[in-house]
């Protein structure tokens, strides 16, 4: 399949999953758990019907390799392809009724991150998409979209999350805390990546090394194509491994200028 067939799929399989999450959105025992993912995290009931439509979307097409935050790996071992799955990002604000959740989906072409050839995150709230085909830009329901111009800390708005940080780590964030105009965090690591894509926000960064791939991949792909800058915290290329057991940390900015300066102010949390 060419990456704009593989795009296709990907948007038409993600409103599959809005349409079916959306009425148990509505009713009670959203926090129902139907078992424990191959990640070790608890699988609610909208994890499950959402792994299951993209696994049925995605094996429709032969020789691909399936890494699903409930599953873990599936579909053909020996595909060329992998398609990196996040049913339902933000499952906590979902279980709370809280309206900030998306599903994730990103197909890579290789061995490393970098190999992302295809992603597309929608908000299963509002049914916003986001997803870009590499080498091609990034896009928001299907206008072209770019990270914004905000190259000075003191003007810009930061995610930063927090959760379950250690007191030490949350004091060495405070320099950056500090120095932005705004800190905010929404509660789904996929979509306020995109967010940064699409100049909602100026900055993410997450140095708690806790992040997962299947969290990751889709909107790192969109932030790389919408022009943000993506390090870890260090300011170093990022070579996560490609399965579930691997954690890690990373800082995302809009622009080099920015993120430079992120980076300076992360020097109290490098390990």
């Amino acid at each position: 399949m060419s990456p704009s067939d593989w795009e296709g799929l990907l948007l038409d399989a993600t409103e599959d999953v809005r349409k079916a999450i959306a009425p148990i959105s509505r009713r009670g025992g959203r926090d129902r758990t139907v078992g424990v993912g191959a990640s070790g995290d608890r699988t609610i009931v909208a994890d499950k019907k959402a792994e299951d439509l993209l696994v049925k979307s995605l094996k429709k097409v032969k020789g691909v390799r399936i890494l699903s935050e409930e599953a873990g790996f599936l579909g053909d071992p020996r595909g060329a392809a992998l398609a990196i799955v996040d049913p339902l990002d933000g499952s906590s604000n979902f279980e709370k009724g809280i309206p900030f959740y998306c599903t994730s989906v990103a197909l890579l072409e290789g061995g490393s991150l970098d190999d992302a050839s295809v992603g597309v995150v929608r908000d299963l709230v509002n049914g916003d998409v986001y997803h870009a085909v590499k080498g091609r830009g990034a896009k928001k329901n299907g206008k072209r979209i770019t990270t914004s111009g905000t190259s000075d800390l003191a003007h810009a708005v930061v995610g930063v999350d927090l959760s379950r940080s250690t007191s030490s780590l949350v004091s060495g964030l405070a320099p950056l805390i500090s120095g932005a105009k705004r800190q905010v965090h929404f509660g789904a690591n996929a979509l306020e990546l995109c967010y940064l894509a699409d100049g909602t926000i100026d900055a993410f960064v997450d140095v708690r090394e806790r992040i997962r791939v299947t969290d990751f991949a889709a909107a790192f792909l969109i932030a790389k194509e919408a022009g943000g800058t993506i390090t870890d915290a260090n300011g170093e290329r990022l070579e996560p491994k490609l399965d579930l057991e691997h954690r890690f940390s990373f800082v995302a900015s809009a622009n080099a200028s920015l993120h430079e300066e992120v980076i300076d102010r992360l020097k109290g949390v490098r390990r």
